[in-house]
């Protein structure tokens, strides 16, 4: 195996365990697995101070971990950084440096959104005054979804990836009673507030669960772990992500590949509307479409298409079609004089 040292450096802890934090992990522990030698290094900040796992629960334990507002990484010859303006006080050196672009903020061509508070917006106007000049101080930028506008010449857009060995519609049978369920954070970036208010229409002979607590006719799961997470996809029979931020869904990805419909919203970086993704920009359009998915399941016409669809969607990301991908970008990274003017990576 290649001698390269690799550093992963997502910006939040990896205890604090959502989209980027698993990201990191399953990309850590399958490289370890391959003999690479890679390290994480990442903040010791976890939003609302929420640390939902233990470090060494998740991530290989011969991996080395570290937190701290500073990290030199001259030691490694690739270093991955979860970007953010001004990034490199935080995470300095390294030999090839990748900027991985994992955040709405970066995509979104609106300045205000009023569902984000006055840091998000901050970090947008920042990003768009010096974002050109700083993203130049990077060897290469790596997108999750063609929809990042990159103004580096050296971009890469590689999807977010899926366990489809893990997360099978395979994993449990379907539940007896038409369910519901919502697994994103619950805040209103995701559509908590949404969620709720189609919860509120739907009829009482529909169910409509959550990761971690409830509210009001929303019922809480409490914490689920991965396997116990890839079960409870496997026996709803849809899957509903209203969110208004959101890169390369892994909400979208992990139900799609657990042969569950989704219902969602129609952002430009969402998978494009088809049999297995049902779009609507309203509490009531969602739950019409949920409505519609019940009917199809109740009666046995077309809900089982639509599965078998979900399935194929989800295997477009699978990590056996992304991984060696991400492998080659951080033990090859390509430069420009490789790459040309602008390299372009898809799935």
């Amino acid at each position: 195996m290649s001698g390269t040292r690799v550093v992963l450096c997502p910006h939040l802890s990896v205890e604090h365990y959502r989209g980027g934090e698993k990201w990191v992990c399953s990309l850590a522990n399958r490289l370890a697995s391959d003999g690479v030698d890679v390290s994480v290094r990442a903040l010791p900040y976890a939003p609302g101070g929420e640390r939902r796992v233990a470090v060494r629960d998740v991530l290989d334990p011969d991996i080395p971990y570290r937190e701290a507002w500073h990290h030199d990484l001259s030691e490694f010859d690739t270093a991955y950084i979860f970007y953010n303006p001004f990034s490199e006080l935080f995470f300095s050196g390294g030999g090839t440096r990748i900027a991985g672009v994992h955040s709405w903020v970066f995509v979104s061509r609106k300045l205000y959104e009023a569902h984000y508070g006055a840091v998000p917006t901050a970090v947008k106007l920042l990003y768009r005054t010096v974002g050109k000049r700083d993203l130049s101080r990077f060897d290469v930028v790596h997108s999750v979804t063609p929809a990042y506008d990159s103004p580096h010449p050296n971009t890469v857009h590689i999807p977010n990836f899926v366990d489809t060995d893990r997360f099978s519609p395979d994993n449990a049978p379907l539940d007896d009673e038409f369910t519901v369920l919502t697994t994103a954070a619950h805040i209103r970036e995701k559509g908590w507030d949404t969620i709720q208010d189609v919860a509120e229409r739907l009829p009482s002979n529909v169910r409509v669960v959550t990761t971690g607590e409830g509210a009001g006719e929303v019922e809480g799961l409490g914490f689920l772990d991965e396997d116990e997470l890839a079960a409870a996809y496997a026996r709803a029979h849809v899957v509903l992500h209203p969110a208004r931020v959101d890169t390369d869904s892994m909400v979208i990805n992990e139900a799609c590949a657990s042969g569950t419909p989704v219902v969602t919203t129609p952002l430009s970086t969402h998978v494009r509307e088809n049999e297995a993704v049902l779009q609507a920009e309203t509490p009531r359009g969602m739950a019409h479409a949920i409505a519609l998915l019940h009917s199809e399941w109740a009666h046995d016409d077309g809900y089982a298409e639509r599965c078998d669809r979900a399935r194929s969607e989800g295997e477009s990301h699978a990590i056996e079609a992304v991984y060696p991908k991400l492998k080659d970008l951080l033990l090859s990274p390509p430069t420009r004089e490789r790459g040309g003017d602008r390299t372009e990576v898809h799935t």
